[in-house]
């Protein structure tokens, strides 16, 4: 993050109007960073500590080029105003990067135009706030299930523990399949090999490389496209033609089909894709977000102690009358994701030549946005290293720019999972609050912050543990 002496010199930012192609043609292209050596070290500094670099180079200005040596540049956006730009006001212009219809195939998250209209007309609907609060207490029950596991002095690992619970709640309230505790490890690793397709060692060299992490792709793509026939197979003439009926997600999508809905969309590859695509987008941003407010917790202790005080007014485990009253819960889990957005930066290629603050990213190239980036900057958030989730508490929400706080992304193709995962993420805080305290047992740096892995999604280093205190 910026200090606010650089943030002084930085250029003005979000100032430009809409690309015209004259403009784009005579601006010059948009700079290296200043501050992040010769542009050919770009790429040792890019693989060794992806987040860091992308701070660093956003650090002086608001729009920057990256050199990625035989793979060619990549830039990155840092004001609100450019946000809004490429996810809302001239999203035309950009489309998401081909690395993710090739690792998810044709589902909502990579297709364009017409059939992603087409898709989100078929899929937004089952994922209003109304229609997930469904799943509230089923979720609340397979919460339960796994945390009556834990016992007083248990050291875990939270990323692990919580991809396990993750899981378990997508399987159980979207696929209809109940995942064995302790078992369906190759089901449970290949979701997590999913993310081999993004690390750094992959997602920043040509697609023809086979490094290890895109060998485990592969063999967890066909596992999971494997389960979800099996799935499919399961609700063929099942599924029920009443969507009251309906206990889950993909029984509901099926029954649709059966009763004369969109064949198209609803086709079994389509059905395969949009799956394994739930399975990886579905687990890891409630994984993150979950392990985050823990830590936030373990080290802000008079938060933690209102959290308690709150889950502990509680009559018993959570339900869906009870979130109404979980305003510091809700608090925690909006600035986590402020401070800890699993998504740190929205990829996308650009359609055209761009200008951005009077510089151009031609046509075909990749842009960033750096959502973490703008939620750690000064100009919009007072103190904003500090996690402080009373900063909610008045007016800021309504007084933001619309694009400085998008831990889902924006516009018209924001996550359509985002309500999932907040009732998700609540009730499984105040589910295990009531019952536990989770203390911090890893070292944070210097500045005070976890150790953390930015893969496609920003992850807690692996082995961090927490202390499980029975309350």
């Amino acid at each position: 993050m910026a200090s606010d002496a650089d943030q002084g010199e930085r250029p003005a930012g979000g100032t430009d109007g809409a690309t015209t192609p004259e403009r784009a043609a005579d601006a010059p292209l948009a700079p290296y960073p200043p501050n992040c050596g010769p542009p050919w070290l770009h790429f040792v500094h890019q693989m060794r500590e992806p987040l860091a670099f992308a701070e660093e180079a956003l650090a002086t200005r608001d729009v920057v080029r990256m050199n990625l040596l035989g793979n060619g540049d990549i830039y990155g956006v840092g004001h609100p105003d450019h946000a809004k730009r490429i996810l809302l006001t001239e999203r035309e212009k950009f489309r998401k990067t081909e690395d993710f219809r090739i690792a998810f195939g044709e589902g909502l998250l990579t297709v364009e135009g017409e059939e992603w209209r087409q898709q989100r007309d078929v899929l937004q609907p089952l994922f209003t706030r109304d229609s997930v609060m469904g799943y509230a207490d089923g979720m609340v029950e397979t919460i339960r299930r796994r945390i009556d596991r834990w016992a007083d002095g248990d050291r875990l690992n939270l990323q692990a523990e919580f991809t396990d619970l993750a899981l378990d709640v997508l399987f159980a309230t979207v696929l209809g399949r109940e995942l064995a505790l302790g078992g369906d490890r190759e089901i449970r690793r290949s979701a997590e090999d999913l993310h081999g397709w993004f690390k750094p060692t992959s997602y920043f060299l040509p697609e023809w490389v086979p490094t290890p992490s895109r060998r485990r792709f592969r063999a967890a793509q066909e596992t999971l496209r494997a389960e979800a026939d099996r799935l499919l197979d399961a609700k063929r003439g099942a599924a029920p033609t009443d969507p009251a009926d309906a206990e889950d997600l993909l029984s509901l999508l099926v029954g649709i089909r059966e009763a004369g809905g969109d064949s198209a969309m609803l086709s079994d590859e389509r059905l395969r894709d949009q799956m394994v695509t739930m399975i990886f987008a579905g687990h890891d941003t409630t994984t993150t977000t979950l392990t985050f407010s823990f830590w936030a917790l373990a080290n802000n202790p008079e938060i933690r102690e209102r959290f308690h005080a709150e889950v502990d007014a509680l009559d018993g485990p959570p339900t869906l009358d009870d979130l109404a009253e979980l305003d510091v819960t809700e608090r925690v889990i909006t600035e986590t994701l402020r401070l800890y957005p699993p998504v740190h930066s929205l990829p996308r290629e650009t359609t055209t030549d761009v200008v951005f603050d009077g510089h151009r990213i031609p046509a075909d190239e990749r842009v960033l946005v750096g959502i973490r980036h703008i939620h750690r900057d000064s100009r919009f958030f007072d103190d904003p290293e500090t996690f402080r989730p009373s900063r909610w508490d008045g007016d800021l929400r309504s007084d933001l720019h619309d694009f400085a706080y998008a831990p889902f992304g924006g516009g018209p193709r924001i996550c359509i999972g985002r309500q999932f995962a907040l009732l998700e993420a609540k009730l499984t805080l105040a589910t295990i609050g009531r019952q536990y305290d989770l203390g911090w047992l890893g070292e944070n740096d210097a500045d005070g912050e976890p150790p953390v892995s930015p893969e496609m999604t920003l992850r807690m280093e692996p082995g961090q543990e927490f202390l499980v205190t029975e309350r």
